[in-house]
Formats: structure tokens, sequence, C-alpha cells
């Protein structure tokens, strides 16, 4: 299928004398051998020179299509190619203004070096759904890419789009970014990505194409480990022999590598050790091949593009990878349906489950949490339904888990239709529709939760608990502003919350006032209080000014990558008023005002349970 033998014109005579050996009629193409190299693996350097060293290739090094094929790639991207200038490749999305994307001048102003020092910083986990959005679509969108100047060395910002996508564990996006970019266009790095990806969802034939063809082209030891181990899957052992030493005569050091293409040979035993941090899709896919498990976890965590990998392992216990997948709900790196899923997969037994609300009340666990989903699918009365969905949602704000949880439970309280005889339910109900932006169930429900409340005080105190988060999401659509509203939420969360009360009520107010809410003044002295004072804690503070600047300049993608940024791997829970402020504010003056509420009722909802 793949051979190695075109590649070897550079090496000495004397490696035509052991490649007449390896192949020589005493080794039996369709037997396995030992694989054990003739020459033992060393780690010491020789004389020469690194054959990776000699190519420095990056997304910039294109090759040069057919002037045929820009037909092509007008037709596919939908963009104008009348050369092959780089602005044209790097413009490419697979979304735009009227699919979801940002507009085509996102960038407005905001200069070619800006844009190339802002993606050396790009994030690799956002903890908020909303965050998560915005990201995807500033790295997915088609825009207008300002050239890079003659003598600049930065270049490549579609390969690094690629990347971002690939390190925050977004392969979907992945695939579709490169799936609409001809062969022609990409460059060694970016192939290097994409037979990565094969690797990691089991796609060989994929992978081993890419490594065929790039094979012929670079002598990058990617390669060569990876055509001998695409040989290795077709039993081609001879040349798998012939691969290993002449990586041997390179000098390569790569221990794991070698272990590993032992093991696949099933006539070598032994152990050594493998961890988690130095695992690469090349030796998950052979790992995977040769039925051995990832390595063990301990208390490390794998990086987000690893966790589908454990969570498909059949090595990992279960707790275990219930705790990854709603790690990877958590950063967008699954969809809830395959969260769905691992908890349906559970293996129980009956006493679990007439226990799990018993057991949801007194742990906060990942099992309790599925063990409850479980109970809620069984239910067959809406009453019933709507107890359980009650209790799951107020575990899932006590482990910051709302967002996560309300989209979970969608199929389920969907199918239950609002009644006199659930208003106990209709504040819930209201605040679960409003997580997932559904306006016509949210109207539905806040209708009976407003009927029930006129006759039920404790009722009426949960439906004030929740408007300010209603109103914030949805402005006029659902309620009107009232200023009894927001004195009776202030009395309320002084009693429930008095520790984080002033903060919360000071957040609030700032919030509403940046989307335009008409607060009073006698209001807002009873909210933010006197003498507030903001405490800057994490890096959006020193970024502040930057994303004020271009906010206010209009510079659509500059600030939204500026927030993206300074938000990476934090929770809003560790940031400051003034920079939960100052994110929603600069949204909002972007235009973007749809996104700028659900932020600041993800915030809101960040701060309060």
């Amino acid at each position: 299928m793949r051979s190695a033998r075109n590649k070897v014109q550079y090496i000495a005579t004397s490696l035509g004398i052991l490649y007449s050996i390896v192949i020589s009629p005493t080794i039996l193409a369709d037997t396995p051998t030992s694989l054990i190299p003739n020459k033992p693996y060393t780690s010491s350097k020789t004389t020469i020179d690194k054959q990776e060293n000699k190519i420095k290739t990056d997304i910039s090094v294109q090759e040069q299509p057919d002037p045929k094929e820009t037909t092509t790639l007008r037709e596919r991207v939908g963009i104008e190619v009348n050369s092959l200038r780089d602005i044209d490749v790097e413009s490419i999305g697979t979304i735009d203004s009227s699919t979801g994307g940002f507009k085509k001048n996102m960038w407005g102003s905001t200069s070619r070096e800006t844009i190339e020092n802002l993606f050396k910083f790009l994030p690799s986990q956002l903890h908020s759904r909303n965050l998560q959005r915005l990201y995807k679509r500033l790295l997915l969108t088609t825009a207008k890419i300002p050239s890079a100047a003659e003598n600049s060395e930065e270049t490549g910002l579609l390969f690094k789009r690629a990347q971002a996508l690939f390190r925050s564990g977004y392969l979907v996006e992945f695939e579709k970014l490169t799936k609409i970019i001809p062969d022609e266009y990409h460059g060694e790095q970016l192939a290097k990505l994409r037979a990565d990806v094969a690797f990691l969802q089991n796609e060989m034939d994929k992978a081993c194409n890419i490594t065929s063809r790039w094979f012929e082209k670079s002598s990058s030891q990617y390669w060569q480990k990876s055509l001998i181990f695409c040989d290795a899957l077709d039993s081609n052992w001879d040349k798998v022999d012939f691969g290993l030493n002449l990586l041997l005569e390179l000098d390569a050091e790569d221990e794991i590598f070698f272990n590993l293409i032992q093991k696949l040979s099933d006539r070598v035993e032994g152990t050594f050790e493998l961890t988690v941090d130095k695992l690469k899709p090349l030796y998950v896919a052979m790992l995977r091949a040769s039925k051995h498990e990832l390595p063990k976890l301990d208390s490390k965590i794998p990086s987000a593009w690893l966790l589908p990998n454990y969570i498909q392992d059949p090595g990992v216990e279960h707790s275990i990878r219930l705790s990854l997948a709603e790690r990877a709900a958590k950063l967008g790196v699954i969809d809830i349906q395959a969260l769905s899923e691992v908890y349906k997969s559970a293996e129980l037994d009956e006493n679990e489950i007439e226990n799990a609300i018993s057991i949801a009340l007194n742990e906060k666990t990942p099992r309790a949490r599925m063990l409850l989903y479980r109970a809620t699918l069984r239910h067959e009365s809406n009453f019933g339904k709507a107890q359980a969905i009650q209790r799951a949602q107020s575990i899932g704000q006590e482990n910051k888990f709302f967002s996560e949880m309300a989209e979970l439970y969608t199929p389920i309280f969907d199918q239950i239709q609002p009644g006199s005889e659930l208003g106990w339910f209709a504040p819930d109900a209201t605040l679960l529709h409003t997580a997932n932006f559904d306006l016509e169930q949210v109207r539905s429900w806040s209708s009976l939760a407003k009927r029930e409340a006129n006759m039920d005080q404790t009722l009426l105190a949960t439906t004030d608990s929740y408007w300010p988060l209603i109103r914030i999401m949805w402005g006029d659509e659902v309620f009107k502003w009232n200023d009894d509203k927001m004195r009776n939420w202030w009395k309320i969360i002084k009693k429930t919350n008095p520790n984080k009360a002033r903060e919360s009520a000071s957040l609030l107010y700032h919030l509403m006032y940046v989307l335009g809410d008409p607060i009073s003044p006698s209001l807002r002295a009873a909210l933010i209080g006197p003498n507030a004072r903001n405490r800057a804690k994490k890096t959006i503070f020193d970024n502040q000014f930057s994303i004020k600047i271009a906010a206010n300049a209009g510079n659509l993608a500059e600030t939204i990558t500026l927030l993206l940024i300074s938000l990476d791997k934090t929770e809003f829970t560790a940031l400051s008023k003034s920079e939960l402020i100052l994110i929603v504010d600069s949204v909002n003056k972007l235009g973007l005002h749809e996104e700028a509420r659900k932020l600041a009722f993800e915030i809101m909802v960040s701060q309060l349970f």
C-alpha cells in the first residue's frame, strides 16, 4: 500500500545492503517479525543532522495550484479568489453573517500585526457556553484579513485558527473548516493536524492517505513514524523493520514510539511507562490498534483534545468517565447528547434508581447527577418529572453546572405543558427555558407563574427571586420594568445570601445599566450602596484599556479576541464586578445585543447560585 523505498535515495550505499537483508526471502511479509531494530535504540547523538531540522515548513509555504483550482475554491467557500495571495486563503470560513457568523469586515481597522499578536494567545479552555459560541464564530467566520507585510515573518492565520480549534477540542469544527480547503492550499503543519485528528477519531484510511502523500514531499520524522505505523496496520512487517532501521540511522529519539510499534506485533513482551502528559495522537492510535488502554489518569486531567478518547476508552472506570464527560460538556468538547449517552450507559441496579433522589440530596458527585437523570427518564407523570427536574436544577446551581443541566433536561421538560396543577414548578420552568433561550416557553410558564403567585406567597417569593434573571435576558419581552420587583429581589437576597448580597446587587445594577434598563436613582442607591469599590483579580484587568479602545473603535473581532484571551481557564466567579461589567458592556457596544444579554444572564446565574 505505502512504501519507504522511494525515500532512500539520499542514504549511503551501505543502507542498500541493509535493505537487501531486510527484504530477504527469509522474512515473510505476512508474518510478524520481532520488530527489534538491528541497531539497539540509543538516545546518544550522531554526526548525522536530524532531517527534521532541514524542513522548516509553515502554513505560509503553500503549493501553488493550477489556475483552474481558483474557480473550485471560489465555488466551495464563496469568496473571491483572483490570485493565490495569503489573504484569499486566510479569509476562508464556514459561516458568514447570514449563517450565524460575524460580519465580513469584523476586524475593522485592526492591523495585521495586532491580529498576529492576538493569535499567539488564543485561549484553550473557556468555561462559559456563550463565550465558547463567540470563540467558534470568531474562528469560523469568513472575514477579510489584512495582508502580511512582505518582510513579515508572521504568516499562517488559517493554520492558527485550525490549531486553536484542535487545542480546544473542537474537532467537529476543525473538520468543517479544513474540509472546505482544497489540499493544494494545505501547508505541512496543517496536514499534520489533519492526520492527528484522523488518528484520534480512528479514521486510519484518512490518516494513512495524508501520510503517504506528505511522506513523498517531506523528510519530517512525523511522516516516517506515521508511515511505519500504517505499514504495521497492513502487516507489511518488512517495510516496518526497514523504516525502524532508517529512523535509527537518523538518530531518532522516541523510545515511546519504538516500544509501541513493538507491542503492536504481539511478539514482544514487557512494560514501559507512558503518562497522559506524553500522549500524542499517533500514540493514541497505536494503543488502540494494539488493544491497550490509555495511561491511568491518577489526578491528572487530559487536554481538551484527549477527553473524547478517554471517555470512550473501555479501561476507564465509569465514575471517572462520568467526571470527564461532564468536564468535556462544560468545555464544549462534546455536546449534551453525548453526555446523555454516557449517563445512560451506566449499569445500575434497581435499588440505586429507587434511591436516586435521596443519593442526589446527599452527594455532589457526577454519579449522583447521573442517577437523578436516569430516574427522571423513568417517571411517567408530568408531576414526577417536574419534581425530579426541580431537584436537578438545584443540584446544577450548587455545582456550577446549571447551563449544562438545563440543556440536558430540555427533551424532558419540553414535554411538560404548563397547567395550574404545576403552578409550583412555573418559576423554575421559566428560568430553565430562559437558560435555553426559548422565549415561547418562557412566555407560557411566566404567565402561569404570575397567576399562581397572586395566590401563593411562597411562589411569589420564588418568582421575585428569579425576576432580575428573566428581565436581564429578555428585557421587555417577558416582564415590563418594575422598581418594586427589584426592591423585592433585594430584600430576598439580603435574607438568603447576606454575605454576597451587596456585591451581587451592585453587579446586577451595572449590568442592567449597560443594557439600557431604566433603573431609578433611588433604586440605584439601594443596590450599589455607598463607597462601592472594584477589585481586579484576573488578567482582564490588565487588558481592559485595550478592550475599551477596540470596542469604542468598533473593531469587533479584536474586542472579542481580547476578551476570550483574558478569560482563558477562568470562571466568572473569579472576576471582579468591574471586569464582569466590562465584558457585557464591550459586547453590547459592538452591536451584539442578544449575545450581551446571554452573557449577562450567565454571569448573574454564576453569582447568585
